[in-house]
């Protein structure tokens, strides 16, 4: 055996360490893959906050429409106030329509009580007996110092909590899955935790204890690392078992978001309650539509058979026009215009492990040529989407060319948009002038140091 030969054999440590690493990956890709998801859906309420248009009844109307054609059935209505607005008018509509409002869910602050069983007459308390609403969300907050500045101590606290429940489990249908459900909102359960991580647990086997839904638990700021909200996925799971439901909400400021969703499951947690586009309250937020299109990477079954995957790119580019008026940004992951434009043919996602093709969610995969980089690969598959003959797609000789003319006009300190046909049309015929009529089966590759050639 020589010294290299010595050096990479594989001894039962080795084989050992691999054997742990793929079955964790496993055991990991094996929960999204099997995972039925649980959405909650707040496309025409997480998105309000933060459009600089606002939603108007028409926009709340067809936001709906839209999320139910791609395949959601539950959805969190926006807030009602102690002056009409908006979220009336919608209400309104769907009562006059005779809309199934088992479908809705109204948000509903858990507020001091008054020594009695009876919750507070606010707006939503109001709205939701008069139009007989079957599903709450009762938003707790649980700060020590939000407490105080309430009236209350924490054993009022929990009083106060274990009261709401009770009055909406006597006041509401028995729970089915569609009615009679209540989730608990949990908007400053990270900054309690810090604060008295004692008391979030005494919340947690009070919720436990509960007859409740789930619980809907959010990072406001969007300031927490993944394995804080994973801690604390795990520390709701145990006091809060299944099969009711932990849905995460986490908000962008750190990057996270998304990937917070998938960890999140991975610890316990049942899926999302979110808007279907990134717009939310602050900045963006994990959404739904890349928390399932990412299981989709994983190969999970359940997001084909319950949703209209092949309508994720149409319903997107929709409610992005809602939310923000303009179309979805060009380098919007999933979404965007470049998606699934490919500069270079190592980008291409087809059916590799954990790729999204495109075709699967209403995308048309392309290529873009990018001055800078344009291997002859992609300008060649880019001349074909543009209908030139195979004698100019499939000459290597041809299409080196043209990438040098393309890093000539750089080179002058010219900007120019070269994957436009008007500019790249004169580019392609100086360059068949220069090299003259070249054969249609020539070998063409990509310049990248190591040459790949393919057959044309």
């Amino acid at each position: 055996m020589t010294t290299l030969e010595a050096t990479v054999v594989l001894d039962e440590e080795d084989l050992g360490a691999l054997s742990e690493i793929r079955d964790g990956i496993e055991a990991k890709m094996s929960r999204l893959r099997e995972l039925e998801p649980c959405i909650l859906d707040m496309s025409f309420r997480e998105a309000t906050l933060s459009s600089r248009y606002g939603h108007t009844l028409a926009d709340k109307i067809e936001l709906w429409k839209l999320a139910r054609e791609f395949g959601f059935t539950d959805f969190g209505l926006s807030n009602f106030y102690d002056f009409p607005s908006v979220t009336d008018q919608f209400l309104d509509w769907l009562l006059e329509h005779d809309v199934p409002l088992d479908q809705f869910l109204v948000t509903i602050g858990v507020e001091p009580g008054d020594g009695g069983n009876a919750v507070a007459r606010s707006p939503a308390v109001i709205r939701t007996e008069e139009a007989g609403i079957p599903n709450v969300i009762l938003v707790v907050e649980i700060r020590p110092r939000t407490i105080e500045l309430s009236g209350r101590d924490r054993a009022q606290m929990l009083y106060d909590i274990d009261r709401y429940i009770r009055h909406y489990r006597a006041q509401l249908p028995p729970e089915t899955e569609r009615q009679g459900r209540i989730y608990i909102r949990m908007a400053d359960i990270f900054d309690a935790f810090d604060d008295d991580p004692e008391y979030v647990v005494q919340v947690f086997k009070l919720l436990g204890a509960s007859p409740i839904t789930g619980i809907l638990y959010e990072d406001v700021r969007g300031s927490r690392f993944i394995f804080e909200s994973n801690a604390l996925v795990r520390l709701m799971r145990r006091y809060v078992t299944p099969p009711r439901k932990i849905l995460a909400h986490p908000h962008s400021g750190n990057g996270m978001e998304d990937a917070a969703t998938i960890e999140a499951v991975l610890e316990g947690a049942d899926g999302v309650w979110s808007g279907f586009t990134p717009q939310a309250a602050q900045g963006g937020h994990g959404s739904a539509l890349m928390f399932l299109t990412n299981l989709v990477r994983a190969g999970n079954p359940h997001v084909q058979r319950l949703y209209q995957l092949r309508k994720l790119v149409e319903v997107a580019r929709r409610m992005w026009q809602i939310h923000d008026r303009h179309d979805v940004e060009p380098n919007q992951p999933v979404v965007g215009e470049r998606a699934y434009r490919y500069v270079d043919q190592y980008f291409e996602q087809s059916d590799l492990p954990c790729d999204l093709a495109p075709e699967l969610i209403g995308a048309t995969a392309g290529y873009e040529i990018m001055p800078a980089w344009a291997p002859t690969y992609v300008i060649g598959k880019r001349l074909e989407e543009l209908g030139y003959d195979p004698e100019v797609c499939r000459s290597r000789t041809l299409l080196h060319r043209v990438r040098a003319l393309i890093n000539e006009a750089q080179m002058d300190g010219r900007h120019v948009r070269f994957d436009d046909p008007d500019e790249l049309a004169p580019m392609v015929e100086r360059a068949r002038r220069e090299v003259g009529t070249l054969s249609g089966d020539e070998e063409r590759g990509d310049d990248h140091g190591v040459l790949t050639l393919r057959r044309g």
